[in-house]
């Protein structure tokens, strides 16, 4: 199976530092993470592309856009949900979706 293709099986959950209070997880933060955890899991470190930040709140979610970083035209969604949010620290899920056209 191509590692292009292994994206599309790959859930991941990720603890992130969420800032002081309920503040948004920075879109960029969020991006940089999501392609180093898939890195780590299919040995390739996908470009990520958010929409923008995401809310700080259990059960938020956002739709991101995963592409090849070697120049394939393919891309792939990605669902990003905070699973819980204590003292600071954002739980995430990364769930790759169906793959774009």
């Amino acid at each position: 199976m191509p590692r292009r293709r292994a994206l599309a099986l790959v859930p991941l959950a990720l603890v992130l530092l969420a800032g002081c209070g309920h503040a948004p997880m920075p879109e960029k933060s969020v991006e940089r993470k999501a392609s180093e955890e898939l890195a780590k899991q299919i040995g390739l470190a996908p470009v990520v592309d958010c929409p923008d930040d995401l809310v700080s709140r259990a059960g938020a979610t956002m739709s991101c856009t995963l592409s090849d970083p070697n120049g394939s035209e393919k891309e792939y969604t990605m669902t990003v949900r905070v699973k819980s949010l204590e003292n600071g620290v954002a739980k995430l899920d990364f769930a790759i979706d169906d793959e774009i056209g």
